[in-house]
């Protein structure tokens, strides 16, 4: 197993009073290493691309002061990487600071690691905002790429994670494509903040439609093959596949150790933007009763008629075959595409916005399947054939399985 350190970087937002030039001061103090396992070189680059986010950061001037450790009681802050509320205020008084970034680092992986952070309010002592979860590669570009969104999110955007392209939370090195189909986007879709999951949610227009194999199917199986007419409540549901990241922020597990109850000793995908995997129902369930209880509203598992629904785009539905075109390769990871997961999100929409519905990690649903005491799965995977990609198509998993190749996403009921 890998070793896991843990990095704590103490970064002082020092302001002045407010300069002549009407730019805010920000310095920052040497990265603390509790455990000592950190490279001079990792903790050099780390501090030297905040400053230099900082400083791109209008309004905001990051520098580093050699002298820093001269500050009274600075070099306490810098052992112990622990800051109290009375410290904090102190700090303040005697820098000018506004005030305090405390960010945790640990490694993600032998190339990354991932960065939290919360900005604390001098005058308070309060955490005035946190961030999502960043992992920042240990090459300098995208490093400095990390710090600069990680800056952008605490600096620009207090209690909220930065909305790029296409209206989901992304690190910027990661791109969205340009889609072929303009989605219908309802002015009710919100964003879940509760507990810093950042999920968009997506509403439905409730409707009617004909369920299992229609005409632009084929290859259909025979679960698929009684077509019924449908009437659906209007609901909204999740525009990604539940990320790692908002996993962690929920569940508080991270893929390494949800693999590791589990006998396969695999990742196929590993990072906060990709889909939380090696997920049984009955947990899928349980990420959906914690949220439901933190937010009071009704968050749960598509039923298999509403997920189809979705997938194939609603009262917008363009009839396509798989979800939001009749080319697999548009929309979905698949098997001849690359055997492994994708972040959430890189492959084109389907008519409501709605990513990833065909492809990626196939999908748990609340229903039974019918057979073998099983719970239905929908979407398809990576490593399925176009086949099971299609919007009608369906499979079944025990619910007590953990897969590297099932996921899930949530609904929620109005």
């Amino acid at each position: 197993m890998r070793k896991v350190f843990t990095l704590v970087m103490l970064i002082i937002f020092s302001v002045a009073a407010v300069a002549q030039n009407g730019v805010k001061r920000v310095a920052i103090l040497e990265t603390v290493d509790k455990s000592g396992s950190v490279s001079y070189g990792t903790k050099l680059l780390l501090r030297q691309s905040v400053t230099y986010a900082i400083t791109q950061t209008p309004g905001y001037e990051g520098y580093n002061r050699v002298d820093m450790g001269q500050m009274l009681g600075e070099h306490e802050f810098q052992r112990t990487g622990y800051v109290s509320d009375s410290q904090i205020k102190k700090l303040g008084e005697m820098t000018g600071a506004a005030y305090v970034l405390i960010a945790e680092a640990a490694s993600y992986d032998a190339e990354h690691i991932v960065i939290l952070a919360n900005l604390v309010n001098v005058e308070t002592g309060q955490i005035e905002n946190s961030s999502i979860p960043v992992v920042a590669g240990l090459d300098p570009e995208d490093m400095a790429k990390s710090c600069s969104y990680l800056a952008e999110i605490l600096l620009n955007k207090p209690g909220r994670a930065i909305t790029l392209s296409g209206g989901s939370t992304r690190n910027p090195h990661t791109t969205k494509p340009s889609n072929s189909i303009q989605p219908v986007r309802s002015d009710k879709n919100y964003m879940e903040t509760a507990l810093g999951v950042d999920m968009e949610m997506v509403w439905v227009d409730g409707g009617e439609f004909m369920m299992g194999c229609t005409g632009e199917q084929s290859d259909c199986r025979e679960d698929e093959m009684t077509v019924k007419r449908v009437n659906i409540d209007g609901f909204y549901i999740g525009m990604l596949e539940v990320t790692q990241a908002q996993w962690m922020a929920v569940m508080g597990t991270s893929l390494a150790q949800q693999k590791d109850k589990t006998s396969n000793r695999k990742t196929y995908g590993m990072g906060l933007e990709y889909p939380m995997y090696y997920v049984n129902w009955e947990e899928a369930m349980e990420f959906c009763r914690v949220l439901s209880k933190k937010t009071g509203r009704k968050y749960t598992l598509p039923t298999e008629a509403q997920w189809e629904y979705a997938a194939r785009g609603g009262i917008a539905s363009d009839g396509t075959k798989y979800a939001g075109s009749n080319s697999p390769e548009n929309i979905a990871w698949y098997s001849k595409n690359g055997f492994a997961t994708h972040p959430c999100g890189e492959k084109e929409a389907n008519a409501l916005g709605i990513f990833d519905m065909s492809g990626n990690v196939a999908e748990w649903c609340i229903d039974w399947y019918t057979k073998d005491y099983k719970r239905s799965r929908r979407g398809g995977s990576f490593e399925d054939g176009a086949r099971n990609c299609r919007v009608s198509n369906r499979s079944s998993e025990y619910p007590n399985s953990r897969s590297y190749n099932t996921g899930f996403r949530v609904v929620c009921i109005p």
